[in-house]
């Protein structure tokens, strides 16, 4: 609170009170309209009254070492230090210090070291720079933690889509309700709780792994990240998708490229491989019956001509539990397994 009211004169605040307080009491009297307006500003003078006792009694503000500082359990920035904005945010810093305390909580067990709520970039900066970090010290449960953080995101526009869609799913896996997570993203109005619904349905398709690699991706919005999901099962990566995004990102073009070309070069690449044809495989079996398999990435599907083989089919649904579990222990067997 003492960030949000440091410019305030608490002399000019007792007289703006005041004031509230002189004009309230003119307006008791008269009809009804005017009595309703009575309240209002009756409203506006508690309000001024307890906004005034917290200035008055906020926390003081105290230098940590900032490496005694470790970061929030739910991390709303996939990669401080890849913004591009963040190296002018040091220099910033360097010249002309620490204007916002950051807010942190005593850690349990470890006598001065602390967890932030809030203030991230900051401490990274104070880190960077070797110096002490200004903050404010309060006892904060992990849910009024995360609804800290809502402070900073309500007033930063920069979070991008899958910042803020992992953040949330990250909080919903730790059993917080959409209201908490609404409060932590620092939304407060509108379609506030189908929007929370949206993000964690579409980070729920994703890889977290993916996700922190490719980074925060800020020009990507919600439906190129939900083409990306459509394109992985279960979210898990299958084998030539792992092989893929090994090749991409052991490439030149990988480490110069920003987190927005990171991901179209993901992108492009699982959709490319998608839509590759299906590989055929023709088995020729007594009598010269075709069986055809087609292999795609996911699955392979095996035609048995009926009208060539009756039964077949039949017989081999019958036998697959024991086939299965032959292969099961071949793999075993050569895997050393016992």
């Amino acid at each position: 609170m003492k960030t949000l009211f440091a410019n305030v004169d608490p002399e000019a605040l007792n007289r703006q009170t005041a004031t509230t307080s002189s004009e309230a009491e003119k307006r008791r009297v008269g009809s009804g309209a005017v009595k309703s307006m009575d309240r209002a500003f009756v409203s506006i003078e508690d309000e001024n009254q307890r906004l005034h006792q917290q200035l008055l009694s906020s926390e003081s503000i105290v230098e940590l070492d900032p490496d005694k500082i470790i970061p929030s359990f739910v991390n709303d920035r996939l990669d401080i230090e890849g913004d591009k904005g963040f190296q002018a945010f040091v220099d910033g810093l360097r010249e002309t210090g620490q204007k916002l305390p950051i807010l942190v909580r005593p850690l349990a067990g470890k006598p001065d070291h602390y967890q932030a709520a809030y203030g991230h970039r900051r401490l990274r900066a104070c880190q960077i720079l070797n110096r002490p970090v200004k903050a404010i010290i309060r006892d904060l449960s992990d849910e009024e933690l995360v609804v800290s953080q809502g402070i900073e995101n309500s007033e930063r526009l920069n979070l991008s889509f899958i910042e803020q869609a992992l953040f949330a799913l990250t909080l919903k896996e730790r059993g917080y309700s959409r209201e908490t997570i609404s409060d932590a993203l620092g939304r407060k109005e509108g379609q506030r709780l189908a929007y929370i619904s949206i993000l964690t349905n579409t980070a729920s398709l994703i890889p977290d792994a993916l996700i922190r690699r490719i980074g925060p991706a800020s020009s990507v919005g919600r439906p190129n990240w939900e083409k990306l999901g459509a394109l992985i099962q279960d979210r898990k990566l299958s084998a030539r998708q792992s092989e893929i995004l090994e090749d991409l990102s052991s490439a030149d073009l990988w480490s110069k490229s920003s987190s927005d070309q990171r991901f179209n070069l993901v992108l492009e690449s699982f959709d490319q491989s998608a839509r590759r044809k299906p590989d055929v495989v023709e088995v020729s079996v007594a009598g010269g019956v075709i069986i055809a398999a087609k292999r795609t990435e996911n699955a392979t599907r095996i035609s048995i001509p009926d009208n060539r083989l009756p039964g077949l089919s039949g017989w081999l649904l019958q036998r697959l539990p024991e086939l299965v579990e032959e292969f099961q222990q071949k793999q075993g067997k050569g895997s050393g397994m016992t």
